[in-house]
């Protein structure tokens, strides 16, 4: 039952992550159509072609992106970094890691709920000076999100290159602190559904981190031994946060005398978000509600994985493992892989969708209760 809603709902991260990299450029392009439109035939538009409040919202997403990755990441040398986390000592490095691990949560706590006020204020109050104050402080979340997880890319990548694996062994060891720090206090079932859409969101992480290192290395020139050595070392850290997962889930069920099927609420619970079940009102993506409930970070993994491609393709241009494209032939080549990313986020979008309503269409009524409702709903 836990790998099932697990399952799930990496796919819902997945599909999230490519709406951030193929729909929304769409949306802020219409946008800005519509702004430009609206300048110039403001009185003989149509309904549907005139520009609305919540545009702007897609425009302001954008616009974030671009800051955080040009004036934030751009600046910031891979290469100097990476060897200052690797000269500092172990014990620096431990703490560290610990610290990241907890802001990390924290801010993707705090993330939805920030974008969640911008938008309100961009539709309702746009001149106001709320909304100036909402955009800085979106900004601001975004810009220390964004390096907290670039630095834990960081360390990852010095950790999978270090010759002892000894800052391997402290992010193992992580996962089995975790473990003692949450299977002996009591949960209900909503605080079990929170630390089960985290444990999602960190796995999505974990692989799109691992991803990350293992291309930037392969682009930094490798030979097939290495290359061994690199998947070898992503399998053990996969398998030991699977592990990690499994005890704690099955002890914290045990102790607080959960059944299994409780993990069938939560998965129709996203299930009923990702549909937009209840949430018919909101302008957004079909995907907004369901990310929000489990407090997935978008934005400042889009501008890490953008900064670590960068760095990936320059040095993949050093050694000659591309060919020498032209203009003309780099625009095909990056407009091949956004199509193929339409392409996926189409596909994985309706496939969602149609498994998302069987899920529905096939459970009691009384499950699509969320958690934290279920309680007040009996009393």
């Amino acid at each position: 039952q836990v790998e099932k809603i697990m399952a799930f709902g990496f796919h819902i991260c997945v599909d999230s992550f490519l709406y951030t990299f193929t729909i929304l450029p769409i949306r802020f392009i219409w946008s800005v159509l519509l702004l430009i439109l609206r300048a110039c035939y403001w009185k003989k538009l149509s309904p549907q072609y005139q520009f609305h409040r919540r545009h702007t919202y897609q425009m302001i997403q954008v616009f974030l992106l671009y800051c955080v990755y040009q004036y934030v990441l751009a600046p910031i040398s891979i290469g100097k970094f990476y060897h200052w986390i690797r000269g500092q000592a172990m014990i620096k490095l431990y703490v560290l890691i610990a610290i990241v691990e907890v802001f990390d949560r924290l801010m993707c706590s705090l993330g939805q709920d920030c974008l969640d006020s911008m938008y309100w204020n961009a539709v309702n109050r746009p001149k106001s000076s709320r909304m100036l104050i909402s955009v800085a402080v979106v900004l601001m979340y975004t810009t220390c999100h964004t390096l907290l997880l670039f630095l834990h890319v960081a360390t990852l990548n010095v950790a999978m290159n270090s010759a002892d694996h000894a800052l391997l062994t402290l992010f193992i060891s992580g996962n089995f602190a975790e473990v003692k720090s949450t299977v002996f206090k009591k949960y209900n079932k909503a605080a079990l559904f929170k630390m089960t859409a985290s444990d999602v969101c960190e796995r999505f992480k974990l692989a799109l981190f691992l991803g990350l290192v293992l291309l930037l290395n392969m682009c930094q020139g490798m030979n097939q031994t290495q290359l061994i050595g690199y998947l070898r070392i992503c399998a053990i850290v996969w398998c030991a946060e699977l592990l990690a997962d499994w005890i704690k889930h099955s002890f914290i069920t045990k102790f607080n005398i959960l059944q299994a099927k409780v993990y069938n609420e939560y998965e129709l619970l996203m299930a009923g978000d990702f549909t937009g079940i209840g949430h018919e009102g909101v302008n957004l993506d079909h995907s907004h509600a369901v990310v929000k409930r489990i407090g997935f970070a978008q934005l400042p993994l889009v501008c890490v994985m953008l900064r670590f491609f960068r760095e990936a393709i320059k040095y993949a241009t050093i050694n000659q493992n591309w060919p020498n494209l032209s203009f003309g032939g780099m625009v095909c080549v990056v407009s091949a892989i956004w199509f193929v990313m339409l392409a996926m986020k189409i596909a994985l979008g309706s496939l969602l969708q149609r498994i998302s309503m069987n899920k529905l269409k096939h459970a009691p009524e009384i499950l699509v209760v969320p958690p934290s409702k279920a309680k007040k709903k009996k009393e």
